[in-house]
C-alpha cells in the first residue's frame, strides 16, 4: 500500500557549511534531528561550487560534466543581467524527481534550482534574476504548476511581506507545511537561501550569518513536524543538506577590467562594447572566452601576465576545466585568491576550488536503515541522490555518487 511505503523530505540549505553544524548543533531541532539519524561532515562539493550545478549534481548523483549544467548563469557578454540556467530541460541526465514519478509517486518541489518546466505534480520553481514582476511572474506560471502556484500564493501571502530575505523563506516554508498537510507527496524538494544570501551580503562570520542559522533551526523544526503530521514518523525519511560553503571576501575584482585595459574590450563609435575576449565570472573562479580568434595569442601572451596579479590564486588544472564542464565553452579557467572574488561586490563568496578549509557542505539523514545518533565524515554530494533513491523505493540508474549510509558501503563512525 502507498501509505504504507517511505516519504521523502529533501531541505536543501543553501551555503551551510560543516562548519556551521558545530553551530547547528547546539540548536534545539537539528541536534534533534541528528539524534534520530546520521550527521555526515566534511562532503566534497562539485567543481565549480555554486548553487546550480550543485544541486544539479544532487538531483542526479552525476558530476556537472555528465549532467551538463556547469554554472548559475549564461555566459552573455555586454548583459548586465545575464539569464540564469533554470530551465530543466538544461539538465542532461536522469533526476530523481522524475525517476520517482515514473514509479507512481507524486512529487512536490519548492524552489528546488533549475525546475522551470520539470513534469513534477506540485511544482514552485525557483525564478531568479533582475526582471519585472510581470516577467517574473509569467516565468513562474509558464515554468511551474499554475494552479499550485497561484493557490499557494494565495493561501501564503501574509507571509510574504517582501521578495528577500528572510521573508522569502518564511514565504517558502510555509508553502512547504501547507503541502504537506493538503497534498502528502511522496517527495517535498525545498531550497533555502536566507544563510546565503546574509553570508553574500555581510560575510560568512557575521552575526547576520548567524542568526540566519537561528532561523533556519526554527524552520526545520516547523518542517519536521509537518512532515511526521502528514505522514507518519515511521514512515518518514528526511535528508537535510548542503550544496557548498562560504569564504569570506574582502576585495571583488572584475578581470574584464584588465580586458578592457588591454584593448580586448573596447567601445564602438556608436558607444556599444566589442568583445574581442571576455571572462565569464562565477565568483571564486572565472573562465575566458575569446570571441576574435585573430587575437587569440595575444590574448594568451597577456593572460599569462594576468596569473602574476595579486587577486589570482592560480590557473585551473585540466582535469577541473573537464569534471566540470566548463572546458565545453571556455578556453581556461583561473581562481580566486585568498579574500578575494571574481564579480560584483560581495563580503562572502563561493564559485571556488574545492581544497579550502571551512568550505566543505554537509548532509544529514534520518529514515529506515540509517543509524542513529551517528556522525561520520567524507564523500560527495552526488552521494544524495542513491540515498534518496533507496529511501524512496526508487530503482537505481548510473550515477557518480553511492549511497553511504543504508547500503554496504558505509563509512566508518567517527562519534
Amino acid at each position: 500500500m502507498k501509505d504504507e511505503t517511505t516519504h521523502l523530505l529533501m531541505i536543501s540549505l543553501d551555503a551551510v557549511s560543516t562548519t556551521d553544524t558545530n553551530t547547528l548543533m547546539k540548536l534545539p531541532n537539528f541536534s534533534q534531528l541528528s539524534s534520530q539519524g546520521t550527521l555526515v561532515r566534511n562532503v566534497q562539493s562539485v567543481f565549480i561550487s555554486n548553487t546550480y550545478p550543485c544541486h544539479s549534481s544532487i538531483i542526479t548523483g552525476v558530476h556537472p560534466d555528465r549532467h551538463g549544467l556547469v554554472e548559475n548563469i549564461m555566459s552573455q557578454p555586454g548583459n548586465d543581467a545575464p539569464d540564469w540556467r533554470r530551465e530543466a530541460h538544461l539538465v542532461k541526465a536522469p533526476k530523481l524527481y522524475d525517476k520517482a514519478a515514473e514509479i507512481g509517486l507524486d512529487v512536490c518541489s519548492i524552489f528546488y534550482p533549475v525546475t522551470c518546466g520539470a513534469k513534477i505534480k506540485w511544482n514552485f520553481p525557483e525564478v531568479p534574476g533582475k526582471m519585472g514582476i510581470l516577467e517574473r511572474a509569467s516565468a513562474l506560471l509558464k515554468g511551474g504548476s499554475s494552479w499550485f502556484i497561484l493557490s499557494s500564493l494565495w493561501r501564503n501571502r501574509n507571509y510574504l511581506k517582501k521578495i528577500s530575505e528572510p521573508c522569502l523563506d518564511e514565504f517558502t516554508t510555509h508553502i512547504a507545511l501547507d503541502a504537506l498537510i493538503q497534498k502528502k507527496p511522496d517527495l517535498l524538494l525545498l531550497h533555502l537561501l536566507d544563510v546565503d544570501d546574509h553570508k553574500h551580503r555581510f560575510g560568512p562570520r557575521s552575526q547576520e550569518a548567524a542568526n540566519a542559522l537561528t532561523r533556519l533551526d526554527d524552520r526545520l523544526g516547523q518542517l519536521m513536524d509537518a512532515a511526521f503530521q502528514a505522514w507518519g514518523e515511521e514512515h518518514t525519511a528526511i535528508i537535510v543538506f548542503s550544496d557548498h560553503g562560504c569564504l569570506n571576501v574582502h576585495t571583488s575584482v572584475d578581470p574584464n577590467d584588465w580586458l578592457r585595459e588591454n584593448g580586448l574590450i573596447h567601445r564602438t563609435e556608436d558607444g556599444i562594447e566589442h568583445y574581442d575576449a571576455f571572462f565569464h565570472n562565477g565568483g571564486g573562479t572565472s573562465f575566458l572566452k575569446i570571441l576574435n580568434s585573430s587575437v587569440k595569442e595575444t590574448v594568451l601572451q597577456h593572460f599569462s601576465d594576468y596569473l602574476s596579479h595579486s587577486s589570482v590564486k592560480r590557473k585551473l588544472s585540466d582535469e577541473e576545466m573537464d569534471i566540470s564542464g566548463l572546458d565545453r565553452e571556455f578556453l581556461c579557467g583561473i581562481e580566486a585568491a585568498d579574500g578575494y572574488s571574481f564579480g560584483e561586490p560581495v563580503k562572502g563568496s563561493h564559485g571556488y576550488s574545492l581544497a579550502h578549509d571551512e568550505y566543505q557542505p554537509f548532509y544529514l539523514a534520518v529514515g529506515p536503515r540509517i543509524g542513529k545518533n551517528k556522525v561520520t565524515e567524507g564523500g560527495c554530494i552526488i552521494d544524495i541522490c542513491p540515498l534518496a533513491a533507496d529511501l524512496l523505493g526508487v530503482p537505481l540508474w548510473s550515477m557518480d555518487g553511492k549511497n553511504r549510509l543504508s547500503g554496504s558501503d558505509q563509512f566508518a563512525e567517527i562519534h
